[in-house]
């Protein structure tokens, strides 16, 4: 199962559920006025060279219309980032119960730390319904545990 985080910078510095309902009714539309959005417009290659600075090891891939795909350079790890202009999407697998799932959620945790404080990303977890702003490792743990909890049960078995 392929996991994925939502990354916005909110205009109004706060990201709500009616900002994302918004987001995923009008998010694909190309006629929305710019002071519809509640998200800032963003420069996706400028972008991908702020998350090289963090992590260089990162490999760069050309998306469809402009944006930016980073891949994790361990491919087993199976983490991408996808950078567009409205946000970033965050996509990992989802292993549960292990130390291998608590290494992914840590590389993966460090981007969306680096966004929030360099940027001012908050994320959306739309498995979980989950908001955060990347407050505290404390909040990756109760990720997990969520995860835990509720992700073996959407799985085939």
């Amino acid at each position: 199962m392929i996991y994925e985080i939502h990354l916005y910078v909110p205009k109004t510095g706060k990201l709500s559920p009616s900002m994302l309902e918004w987001l995923f009714q009008n998010g694909q539309s190309l006629n929305q006025p710019e002071a519809f959005w509640p998200v800032r417009k963003l420069k996706p290659k400028a972008l991908a060279r702020l998350m090289l600075k963090l992590d260089p090891t990162l490999i760069p891939v050309r998306a469809p219309g402009g944006d930016v795909e980073l891949h994790y350079p361990n491919k087993d790890l199976g983490v991408v980032l996808y950078l567009h202009d409205r946000g970033v999407i965050l996509f990992f697998p989802y292993m549960a119960y292990g130390v291998y799932s608590r290494i992914v959620l840590g590389i993966c945790y460090t981007y969306i730390r680096y966004l929030y404080d360099a940027v001012g990303f908050w994320s959306y977890d739309p498995q979980l319904d989950v908001i955060s702003y990347a407050d505290d490792y404390q909040s990756l743990e109760e990720t997990a545990v969520l995860m835990d909890a509720i992700l073996p049960k959407m799985l085939p078995g």
